[in-house]
C-alpha cells in the first residue's frame, strides 16, 4: 500500500525528533518496524521495544538487534523507571486498553523533564474504499470500526478513538505540541493493500458468526467480490487515517 505521504514509521520517527544519545521506548512495537526506523535515523540511540507477544519480541530481536526487547501487558503498568526515557513512541495500543489514561500517566511517569511522546492511532472510521455497492461497503466498514469481537491481543475496541486521541493527552497531564494526520492511501488491490482489506473481511466475517446486525458472512464474500471488480477496471482506492500526537513533559510536570 503505497502511503500519500511518508511511511507512517518514518513520520513518527519525525515527530520524536530522536537526538543521538536518546533512550526511546516503543510501547507495543510488534515487529520493530518503528525501532528500526530510528535505529536508521540514530545509531548510537538506544532503544527499547515492549510488548507482550513473544512472537513480536523474537521478531524485533531478529530485525533489530541493538534494540533490548522486554515483555510487558501495557495493561499493567510499564516495567521502566521513572524519569528513565528521553522518548516514548506509542502507535494503535490506546483502544485495546480498558483505562487508556493509566497508560498514558505511566508514559509522563517514566518521561524525564521535556521528554517526547508520540501517540497515534488509526482512526478506524475514517477508512474510505471503493465499491460499486455502496451501502453494502459501508455496512462492511462500519462493522469493522465498531468490531464487538476485539483481536485476540485487545480487551476492548475504539472505532474512533484516533479522534479522541487528542483530548486523551490533553488530559493526561502532557503538554500537547501538535496533531498530525498520515493518510495510508493505495490506488491498486495489491500487495499491503489487498492484505489489509482481507483482514478487514476476516475480522468482520468473525464478528458476523456472532451478531449479523450489519453483514452476513456471505455478504463479506460479496464485498471482497465487489472490490476485485472495481479493482479490475482501474476505479480502485482505499485509504485510511491516523491521528499522530506529539506532546511533551514539561518540568511543570515532571515537578509533580
Amino acid at each position: 500500500m503505497s502511503p500519500s505521504t511518508t511511511d507512517l514509521h518514518e513520520v513518527l520517527v519525525d515527530l520524536a525528533n530522536p537526538r543521538s544519545d536518546d533512550v526511546v521506548a516503543d510501547l507495543g512495537c510488534s515487529a520493530g518496524a518503528t525501532l528500526a526506523a530510528l535505529a536508521r535515523r540514530q545509531p548510537a540511540a538506544r532503544l527499547v521495544g515492549l510488548d507482550k507477544n513473544e512472537q513480536s519480541l523474537a521478531r524485533l530481536r531478529s530485525h533489530v538487534g541493538k534494540a533490548r526487547a522486554v515483555r510487558a501487558d501495557l495493561a499493567r503498568g510499564l516495567p521502566l523507571a521513572s524519569e528513565a526515557v528521553d522518548v516514548v513512541i506509542c502507535h494503535n495500543v490506546l483502544e485495546s486498553l480498558v483505562d487508556r489514561t493509566a497508560l498514558l500517566a505511566e508514559i509522563a511517569r517514566i518521561l524525564r523533564s521535556g521528554g517526547r511522546a508520540v501517540v497515534g492511532h488509526t482512526d478506524f472510521e475514517s477508512i474510505v474504499v471503493t465499491a460499486d455497492d455502496r451501502d453494502l461497503s459501508r455496512r462492511v466498514c462500519l462493522s469493522y470500526a465498531e468490531l464487538t469481537i476485539p483481536y485476540r491481543t485487545m480487551a476492548t475496541a475504539d472505532g474512533q478513538m484516533g479522534r479522541w486521541l487528542p483530548g486523551l493527552v490533553r488530559r493526561s497531564g502532557l503538554d500537547l505540541i501538535t496533531v498530525r494526520p498520515h493518510v495510508g492511501l493505495a490506488t491498486s488491490l495489491a500487495g499491503k493493500a489487498e492484505s489489509r482489506v482481507v483482514e478487514m473481511a476476516a475480522a468482520v466475517r468473525r464478528a458476523a458468526r456472532v451478531d449479523a446486525a450489519h453483514v452476513t458472512e456471505a455478504e463479506v464474500d460479496r464485498w471482497l467480490e465487489d472490490l476485485r471488480a472495481v479493482d479490475a477496471r482501474a476505479d480502485f482506492l482505499f485509504s485510511e487515517t491516523a491521528y499522530l500526537v506529539l506532546a511533551v513533559r514539561s518540568a511543570v510536570t515532571a515537578g509533580r
